[in-house]
This record gives structure tokens, sequence and C-alpha cells, in this order.
């Protein structure tokens, strides 16, 4: 089976951002704003991305860091801006000490980072995600503190009042039966999907690994989607054919159209909706709306009986840190990802993540929310033990960087078609075109 698979500056976003970031870098001397510390009269430098007001909780831990080392550090937060920001500073070789990978270690990062495969912590990964985040040769790149999972998320009472037992849904024809027994026996929709905020890629994002890249898949491909040769107008039919299916039958949100994502979180949380394709990451926003909500989680089905199920498993995107393989300060880096590895420090980065601990010294608190995904993922683990495939986000690993708002368009222009059938080779041509553009055919 295929892989199991330091004083504290805090800069505000520039209106000229792109333009402005090389006064940032460590090696930009004094225009960093720095002062003397042990890192030789300049700090380090972190991007970091969270633009909640939880960003206080991780400033404070870096304060800490350089009260305890002396090593200064400031944090750059490029806020929705950071993705682009870094491809700029990719491209001018002008990257920050340590940064935070949102999902991109391997396949976008890796080459301008440093192989921490050597370092204590790595031992204390989870093995699943271990796997995914070191290459072929052996390297890994980031400490990982948390990690997310795409998944199917459901809630547990609707699908009792439904008559349905989730850890028997292990193909798509057991996810199709169990969708219908929600219609009929529930008001719930059985499955919550929305246009709005990418939520809908996430169908794709679960669909197409069961189809196309796991080793079982039926259609196996991950060789020509890699090489850009995987016609998706001839071979890529099947995915859109079962969102059809299932909005044909009635299954989705009449809503689906308009609505949100924080709309289909309220469903899932209230009973309104019985599943939900998408990541763990959801899961404390379904809690926000109701703590007393009963969630769990459901591994992506296999597409034939003898298949297995499948977590799509990647870094968590708040809180995964790699450090710059030309940086001048490699010890006082090291040092700050050893400080992160800290269980008691791990933990608060979990806390503002939200996402299902990466390392497996972190304990949680059991009134936490985080607590919650993670019990829910374990749950799942032990249900479908010895029948579960792991692999990295499918976007992440077989489609071209700048796939993931096609995928989006390729659902949206088929749903929110009077004839979501007719419309099936729309939205592949939507695939089929961005996929070519983006791999230069």
């Amino acid at each position: 089976m295929q892989k199991k698979h330091l004083k504290l500056l805090s800069l505000t976003l520039c209106a000229a951002m792109c333009g402005s970031l090389a006064a940032c870098s460590s090696g930009g001397g004094d225009d960093s704003g720095s002062s003397e510390g042990s890192s030789g009269g300049n700090t380090l430098e972190v991007a970091y991305n969270l633009t909640t007001e939880d960003f206080s909780v991780f400033e404070q831990i870096i304060q800490d860091f350089t009260e305890e080392t002396g090593v200064e550090v400031t944090i750059y937060n490029g806020g929705d801006d950071y993705e682009s920001a870094m491809k700029t500073r990719m491209s001018s070789g002008d990257l920050p000490d340590v940064w935070v990978t949102h999902g991109w270690s391997l396949n976008r990062y890796s080459e301008y980072m440093m192989d921490l495969s050597d370092q204590d912590w790595v031992a204390d990964i989870d093995e699943g995600l271990k796997e995914v985040i070191t290459n072929d040769d052996g390297e890994l790149f980031i400490l990982p503190i948390t990690q997310a999972i795409a998944a199917i998320m459901y809630n547990k009472d609707v699908l009792t009042q439904a008559g349905v037992d989730a850890s028997q849904i292990r193909t798509w024809e057991d996810f199709t039966n169990a969708c219908q027994a929600v219609a009929d026996n529930t008001e719930a929709s059985p499955i919550e999907i929305c246009m709005g905020d990418g939520f809908d890629s996430y169908s794709l994002e679960c669909i197409w690994p069961t189809l196309h890249s796991n080793e079982d898949a039926p259609s196996y491909a991950a060789d020509s989607l890699k090489d850009g040769s995987f016609d998706w107008k001839a071979d890529g039919l099947e995915g859109f054919q079962m969102l059809a299916d299932w909005d044909k039958a009635g299954f989705m949100n009449e809503d689906k159209v308009s609505c949100q994502k924080d709309d289909i979180c309220r469903a899932l949380a209230n009973g309104e909706g019985a599943f939900a394709l998408y990541s763990t990451e959801m899961i404390p926003s379904v809690l926000a709306y109701n703590e007393s909500a009963n969630i769990g989680i459901l591994p992506v089905p296999a597409a034939t009986a003898d298949g297995a199920s499948y977590f799509g498993t990647g870094e968590g995107n708040f809180s995964c840190f790699g450090i710059w393989k030309d940086t001048e300060y490699e010890e006082e880096c090291k040092q700050l990802l050893e400080y992160l590895a800290q269980p008691e420090v791990a933990t608060k980065i979990v806390q503002i993540d939200g996402g299902i601990p990466a390392l497996n010294t972190i304990e949680l608190d059991e009134s936490h929310q985080s607590a919650y995904t993670a019990n829910a993922f374990r749950e799942a683990q032990q249900q479908f033990d010895g029948d579960l495939i792991y692999d990295n986000f499918f976007d992440r690993e077989y489609l071209p960087s700048g796939m993931w708002s096609v995928m989006a368009d390729a659902v949206a222009a088929q749903l929110s078609s009077s004839d979501s059938q007719a419309s099936i080779e729309d939205a592949a041509g939507i695939v089929s075109d961005n996929y070519n553009d983006l791999m230069g055919n």
C-alpha cells in the first residue's frame, strides 16, 4: 500500500508589502529594527500567518522564548497575503529564518529549507503524518505541532436517528446508502455543502484520491497526475458524476449556492445536516455553535469493496515551522524549534491552531475543543484500524500549485447549474484547462 500513510517586534502589514519584504530579512542589518542579542546583533525573523486575536498568544510564546534564551525574534505576520508574499520571497532568495509552511513543506518549500530529520523531537511525530512529510531521501523539513485531516465530519445523533452505524461505512456505495437513510428517516440534509469560502473544494479533495491516487483506486493515475499527462476531460469525470448523483437524489442542502462555511458549521452543530466533506479544522467552529454537538470523523470511503478507507493527512496551517537553509543563525533557529516542541508550549499552539496534535508528547485539557477533535480522530482510527490509507492532501501532492481555487470554481459551476448532470463536462473542462496551463502543457 502507498505511504502511510527573542525583544519582540510585531510587524504590521505594509500596503506595499512585497516591495517592503526585503527590509524584514534577517540579513538586512539594522533595517530589521533589531537590538543586540545572542544572535549577533540581528534578530531571527519568524514568518507567521495567523490573523485572529489568538496571534497575541503566539507573540507571548516568542516573548517568553526571548526572556528564557536571550535570543531576539521579529515576527512578520503576512496575514491573508502570506502565501503570495512567501512566493515573492522565494523568487528573490530573501526568506525568513523560520516560517510557517501552511501545508507545503515538501512540495513548495523543501528546496529552501533545512533538513531537520536529526532533531530529537522527530521521534515524537505521529507516525501517519511523519511518513507524509518525509521525502524519499528521508529528509524532513518541519517541526509539525498540529495536523489537519481531510475526511467527512458527521453528526452522530442524526445518524443514530437514521439507523446508520458510521463505522460500517466503508465504500462510497455505503455512504450513498447512509445518505438515503438520513433522507428517509430525518429532517436533516444528508450532505452539507456550500459555494463559499472554498468549502466546495473539499468535496473533490476527498473524492479524487479514492478514484485516482490511492494505490487501490480503480483508476490509479498518480504518476500521470504528477507529470501533467492526466486527461481530465476523458478520465476525470467520475468525481463530478458522484456529485451529480448526490444532487439529483436530493442529498444536498437546498441553500448550497448561497450559504457560507459558517452556515454549514451551524447546520452540522444543530443536527440540520448529517455529513460534511471537509477537514477536521471545521470541528472547533461547529462546537462554537453548539458545545453539546455530537460530532464524529469518518475516513473517506473506498471506491470499491476491496479498497481501504482514506485520511488525507497534512500539516496544520498555523503550527508547522521550518528553517531557511541559508540562515545565518542555524543554532538559534533550532533552539527556537526545540522550545516550541516542548509539550507545555506546543499545547498552546495546538489551542491556537485548533488542529490535531502532531506530537505524541502533547496532552490536551479535555475541556478544550482541540481535545475533542483529537479524541474523535483517535476513535475513527480505532474503528477503522487495519483499513486505512494515509496520504498527503490530494491537491498538495498530485496537482500543480494554484488548483485549490480551481477545484472550488469547478464544483460551483456544476452545482450552481440547474442541471448538475449536464454540467459535468463543463466542470471537468475548468479543471482540465487550468491544470494544463499550470503544468505548462
